[in-house]
């Protein structure tokens, strides 16, 4: 019988293992180096477009650039100035006076007139708060940044509903303005707080020094929210007194009768201690709560934290000559300040590590509840 059964194969007839690997290394080899260069220049060049600030400000939605100009602009890799902000985005309420300087926005004047001081309101929910708006990262430190960060979102801030920084920097405030019910209602609110109006005077002070220390770097670049937020920390407590002062005879406060009021005249002086000037008036501003209000301010002038006052030493003098010019001289003291046209001068005092933000935000948490 014949043995069909083969002794031993034919080896050369399959292809081994060790040869198909052999193959698919070089096959592999081969693709790497053909295909790694080109991924690397496709990486090096994306990267290099996407760092560049043009590709950054088209994709802004604030971007002016047209496609036309992008060769141009690509091919210049010299540095570039930070962006400077927008008016709108520094202080929310700011807009053109009726002679050019600028005013903060007030409400369209209603029929109606200024409801008397109410009593225990109910107070709406959440409080109108300052910088409640999208705070832009446009700051030239990290760390005032971050203070600001911090600031906005501790009790130490919002259970003091400041008047001085919800004028020009709260959204929900100047909306309100727009029906002067609920203006009366957050008047209130800022006036009747949880916290003691001592309580807040020393808030206020913790985070003007944090500020400063904070903010060192923005403040002599003159950033425009840092020097904002500085001058209304510190014009909080006479700020706080503006908006809570009553007329007597309608027993409402001066504030919402100079909202509801169709003349202007008597709004702008509520701006003077955060630095801005007063525009064109008439004699619609000639009344009792514009001379009180005006006695307060020279007041301040005059006592131990004057030197803090800033904004309002800067206005005070023009204010009170265009005052008496339409009212007659009684209506405002002109010599308790020299009249300054130059910005505010920020004092830069260091008081402390921008790290103690977050430490001092829970001892001022833990006084409010003790």
């Amino acid at each position: 019988m014949t043995n069909d059964t083969p002794t031993h194969a034919n080896l050369s007839a399959f292809p081994t293992h060790s040869s198909q690997s052999k193959q698919k290394y070089a096959l592999t080899l081969r693709w790497t180096i053909i295909l790694v260069p080109i991924t690397l220049i496709a990486i090096g060049v994306s990267t290099r477009f996407f760092i560049h600030p043009t590709a950054f400000d088209t994709f802004s939605p604030n971007s002016i650039h047209e496609w036309k100009t992008w060769t141009k602009s690509l091919t210049d890799w010299s540095l570039h100035e930070r962006h400077k902000p927008t008016e709108s985005s520094l202080w929310l309420a700011i807009v053109p006076g009726t002679n050019g300087l600028p005013v903060i926005k007030r409400s369209t004047p209603s029929a109606t007139p200024a409801p008397t001081v109410p009593i225990n309101p109910t107070l709406p929910t959440p409080f109108p708060q300052p910088y409640d708006t999208t705070l832009s990262p446009n700051f030239s430190t990290t760390s005032c940044y971050n203070f600001f960060l911090n600031m906005t979102q501790t009790n130490a801030l919002r259970s003091c509903r400041p008047f001085s920084l919800l004028l020009a920097r709260s959204q929900a405030f100047i909306q309100d303005q727009n029906n002067v019910t609920a203006t009366n209602i957050d008047i209130w609110g800022t006036c009747n707080t949880d916290l003691s109006s001592s309580q807040c005077d020393l808030n206020m002070a913790w985070f003007t020094s944090s500020l400063r220390s904070s903010c060192a770097t923005d403040l002599s670049d003159q950033n425009a929210m840092a020097v904002g937020a500085l001058i209304g920390l510190q014009a909080f407590d006479l700020m706080r007194q503006a908006a809570c002062s009553v007329d007597p005879v309608a027993n409402a406060y001066c504030y919402v009768e100079a909202v509801a009021n169709s003349d202007a005249s008597s709004y702008y002086f509520y701006q003077l201690p955060l630095g801005q000037a007063l525009p064109k008036i008439t004699s619609g501003a000639c009344n009792s709560c514009t001379k009180s209000l005006m006695s307060m301010y020279s007041a301040a002038l005059s006592s131990a934290n004057a030197a803090s006052l800033t904004g309002l030493q800067a206005t005070y003098g023009d204010a009170a000559t265009k005052l008496n010019d339409v009212c007659g001289s009684p209506y405002a003291q002109t010599s308790t300040v020299a009249s300054s046209s130059a910005p505010p001068n920020i004092d830069l005092t260091s008081v402390g590590g921008a790290w103690a933000v977050l430490l001092a935000v829970g001892v001022l948490s833990t006084s409010m509840s003790s």
